[in-house]
């Protein structure tokens, strides 16, 4: 398992119940890290608009948008995204 993008800390994120983080699998998945996030019924409704659902079994985590562009730019950087 390895990390993408830049830690908590770098980030700022440093209290036991503030550290979001994107992790990569061995397999290649992901896992995420962040705060649960209980949908309102506008943004149930908006999701519906774009065609997005969620699964019994999944759930929504809410990630701060520094977190998700940090591990963006490494992927890129390794060629993965972009």
């Amino acid at each position: 398992m390895r990390r993408i993008g830049s830690t908590p800390a770098e980030r700022g994120s440093v209290g036991a119940n503030n550290c979001p983080d994107v992790l990569e699998m061995e397999n290649g998945d992901f896992l995420v890290i962040g705060k649960r996030h209980f949908l309102t019924a506008q943004e149930v409704e908006r999701m519906n608009e774009v065609g997005a659902s969620i699964g019994e079994d999944e759930s929504v985590v809410m990630m701060p948008r520094d977190c998700i562009l940090a591990a963006v730019k490494q992927l890129e950087s390794e060629g993965v995204a972009g």
